[in-house]
């Protein structure tokens, strides 16, 4: 796994740093590595200097912030503390530390049913976007039946949910929800606060790395990445911003055995959608394109393989080491368009084209993730002298370090 392959990382680095026979001097010898060493002869004032481990620190906090608290996982079938199963939060954590891409297509996937069914509901009394993401996660739960309360495709949300009772009130001939946005709320484990802290240390991350470029100061491979995950999060986190966190069990539903018939003033509020978007802001907007999901991953693909061609000139150890760090980052920044062209193919019952550019794209994408890992680290034992040194006015903006 990634992650374990970072932590790995992380601990031989630590013990690099602390491995020393004896005092440094102050001119490392010539044909000695700076991976070792926490100075510059650029740097002399240390309140505008930084340490290596600083910089490796600063970068795997990012990342684990971007990559686990990102994570919005749907209701899990059995819930457990220490579960490694697919829909864990263990597993897609790993699944997005390896590819991204996926964790934001599958943010935009959900996102799109979600404003599907807001706008079928917008006539029910108080539902909010709260309310269709709990129902896309399987927040309600039909105990007789042992399964979620789901609508499908071709199914209308709303009339689906005036059959059960703890989902519609539909008393006092009004339908409105009868668990409110708060009532969902308080199952979720996240809250403006937390997610706000995150995003604000992803934003400190992006502005420091502009700043050292703005500055013309050298910024490593490790810097580079951790900015490609910055981006992708604040997607993910944009489009999961109204999602309940981690939320353990249900919210437990009985279908009424006989459903009251149609109320012509339901069907009339229901047909004026427009009125429920203006007085609740939690809604989205009622009209906006929606590009296949298919197609999210070209974009996606675009900006996490493109940040990491800003290190294209960045100075590496070795010339192989750049050669290989150029094609990787090729590789990733264009794969996810032939996948999702592959994909498109094989749903036209084309198989062979969705083999050839889909299957291709599959071998030759994690290849690529694994060696730019690789180098992200390796390139740290010779970094340029001015790396240690930092923008003054970064240390002002409130951030984890």
């Amino acid at each position: 796994m990634i992650s374990v392959t970072m932590a790995a990382a992380l601990v031989s680095f630590i013990l690099t740093q602390s491995i020393h026979a004896a005092p440094i001097s102050q001119h490392p010898p010539p044909n000695s590595t700076a991976f070792s060493i926490n100075y510059s002869d650029a740097c002399n004032d240390l309140r505008h200097c930084r340490t290596m481990w600083s910089i490796v620190y600063s970068c795997l906090l990012t990342i684990f912030a971007c990559v686990w608290t990102a994570i919005h996982p749907d209701m899990p079938k059995q819930y457990s503390a220490w579960s490694f199963g697919i829909g864990s939060r263990i597993f897609e954590m790993s699944l997005t530390l390896i590819s991204p891409e996926l964790a934001v297509w599958a943010a935009w996937t959900e996102f799109s049913e979600a404003r599907r069914i807001s706008k079928k509901c917008a006539g029910i009394q108080g539902w909010t976007f709260t309310h269709s993401y709990f129902v896309v996660m399987s927040g309600f739960f039909d105990s007789s039946k042992q399964n979620a309360v789901k609508p499908d495709e071709n199914e209308d949300p709303s009339t689906l949910f005036e059959k059960y009772p703890g989902i519609i009130d539909k008393s006092g001939g009004q339908r409105k929800v009868a668990v409110t946005r708060e009532g969902v709320l308080d199952k979720s484990k996240g809250n403006f606060f937390a997610k706000s802290i995150v995003v604000l240390q992803l934003l400190w991350f992006a502005t420091q790395y502009v700043g050292r470029w703005a500055s013309h100061l050298p910024r490593s491979q490790l810097e580079a990445m951790t900015l490609a995950y910055a981006a992708l999060s604040i997607l993910v986190y944009a489009l999961w911003w109204h999602k309940p966190l981690d939320v353990h069990f249900p919210i437990c539903v009985t279908e009424e055995a006989h459903p009251d018939s149609p109320n012509p003033d339901a069907i009339t509020d229901q047909a004026l959608p427009k009125m429920e978007n203006t007085s609740n802001p939690a809604s989205p907007p009622a009209d906006t394109i929606e590009p296949s999901s298919l197609w999210i991953l070209v974009v996606t693909g675009i900006i996490f393989g493109g940040v990491h061609c800003l290190a294209w000139s960045f100075p590496f150890p070795t010339r192989a080491e750049t050669l290989l760090w150029r094609i990787s980052a090729i590789i990733i920044t264009v794969g996810p368009g032939p996948f999702a062209w592959g994909m498109a193919r094989w749903e036209k019952k084309d198989y062979f084209s969705g083999r050839l550019f889909g299957g291709s794209t599959m071998l030759l994408y994690p290849v690529a993730r694994v060696i730019l890992f690789t180098l992200t680290f390796t390139s740290l034992r010779s970094p340029p002298r001015d790396l240690y040194r930092t923008t003054s006015w970064t240390s002002f903006i409130p951030h984890l370090e």
